[in-house]
C-alpha cells in the first residue's frame, strides 16, 4: 500500500470497524478514568478485572465484554453508550502533495501574495493556507476575521501589524497566534521572498 492510499481503519471491513470501535473506546474509557481522577489499578480493581487487562483495553489492543462495558461505566459514574464512539466512520487521511491544493490570489494584483489552501474541514472549522509572497518589499492589505489566526513563518522574514496593537517580525520557525478581529496585515521589508502556514480557526 504507497502512502497515497493511506486512509484510517476501513469501517466498512469488520476488522477495521472493530480496531476503530476498539480503539475510541478505549480512549473515552482512558480520558474518563483521568477526569475522575482515577489511577489504571482502583478502576481494574473496581470493576473486577486486572490492570493489565484494563491497560489492553484502554489501549485499543482488545475489546472488552459487554459485562466489563457496564461494569467500567458503572464505576466511571457514566451511560455504557457514552464510551461508544457516536460515528462508526472515522475520517480520512488527506495527503496533499507539492504543486496540489487550490490557489487562491490575495489580492487583484499580478504581485500579490498567493494562497494555497492545504486543508480545509468545515467539520473541524480550521483552514491550513500556505502562502508564498514572492515580491520584495511588500506590503499586504488590511485584513480581519472570526476566530483565531496562527501563522508559522517557514522561510524568509515577515512582519505582522496589528492594528493599534503593534508589530512583529517573525525568522524562520517562529509562530505568532492573534484573533480574527483585529486588524492585521503583513509586510516584507528585505528583499527576499517569504513562506508561511496561515492555520485559521474559526468560532464555534
Amino acid at each position: 500500500m504507497t502512502t497515497d492510499a493511506l486512509t484510517a481503519p476501513d469501517a466498512a471491513s469488520p476488522a477495521g470497524a472493530e480496531a476503530y470501535i476498539g480503539v475510541s473506546l478505549g480512549r473515552r474509557i482512558r480520558a474518563a478514568r483521568t477526569a475522575k481522577k482515577l489511577s489504571m489499578r482502583a478502576l481494574a480493581g473496581a470493576a473486577e478485572i486486572s490492570q493489565p487487562f484494563l491497560s489492553q483495553i484502554e489501549g485499543g489492543r482488545t475489546m472488552p465484554s459487554i459485562l466489563t462495558l457496564f461494569k467500567l461505566a458503572k464505576v466511571l459514574d457514566i451511560s455504557p453508550s457514552e464510551l461508544l464512539p457516536a460515528n462508526e466512520e472515522p475520517e480520512p487521511v488527506h495527503v496533499v502533495r507539492r504543486g496540489e491544493g487550490e490557489l487562491v490570489p490575495v489580492s487583484e494584483s499580478d504581485d500579490g501574495a498567493i494562497s494555497r489552501i492545504i486543508s480545509s474541514a468545515a467539520t473541524r472549522g480550521a483552514t491550513v493556507q500556505e502562502y508564498r509572497i514572492a515580491r520584495a518589499p511588500y506590503v499586504g492589505e488590511w485584513f480581519e476575521s472570526d476566530g483565531e489566526n496562527t501563522i508559522y513563518l517557514v522561510s524568509g522574514a515577515l512582519t505582522v501589524e496589528l492594528e493599534d496593537r503593534g508589530s512583529w517580525t517573525l525568522a524562520a520557525g517562529d509562530a505568532l497566534s492573534h484573533p480574527g478581529a483585529l486588524r492585521n496585515r503583513w509586510r516584507i521589508d528585505g528583499a527576499e521572498p517569504a513562506v508561511l502556514l496561515l492555520v485559521h480557526v474559526a468560532e464555534r
